[in-house]
């Protein structure tokens, strides 16, 4: 068997799981958390959380919180079919997390309290790139 040289990267995305059975979170460059249904049920489906960010570990952690009235806790908004989205762009600018694209976490991870863990570490970019524009013909433009 040929030995790969330190060129090659590793695809660490996975295949693709059927929607209803992965887990599904994302981070878009403004700052939008995605969670499908799947993962804001294993949080235990709150109404709102809590963000921390871990500089050493490199990770974003929700934690749920019964009360959607403090100052403090982001709401969820409907993302359709069951998911959940929030819109974190002021914490995402408070601690200079950008990404380009959209990055899906290749393993969300919740603990015993519902806290969940996303590592900007493990993602893979799932943005398509940008619309082409058509170009109109000579005889169109007039």
């Amino acid at each position: 068997m040929q030995q790969l040289d330190r060129q090659c990267e590793k695809y660490l995305g996975g295949p693709t799981v059927a929607y209803a059975e992965r887990t599904h979170a994302t981070i878009s460059h403004d700052g939008k958390i995605f969670l499908n249904q799947k993962v804001h049920a294993m949080m235990g489906r709150p109404a709102a959380v809590y963000l921390y960010y871990n500089r050493q570990t490199d990770t974003i952690i929700l934690e749920p919180t019964p009360s959607v009235t403090s100052n403090t806790s982001f709401t969820f908004r409907d993302g359709g079919h069951g998911a959940r989205v929030i819109y974190a762009n002021p914490f995402c600018k408070h601690f200079g997390i950008t990404t380009t694209g959209t990055q899906r976490f290749i393993a969300p991870e919740t603990d015993a309290i519902g806290r969940l863990y996303l590592k900007l570490s493990e993602t893979v970019t799932v943005t398509r790139g940008p619309r082409l524009r058509k170009r109109k013909s000579m005889s169109e433009s007039g």
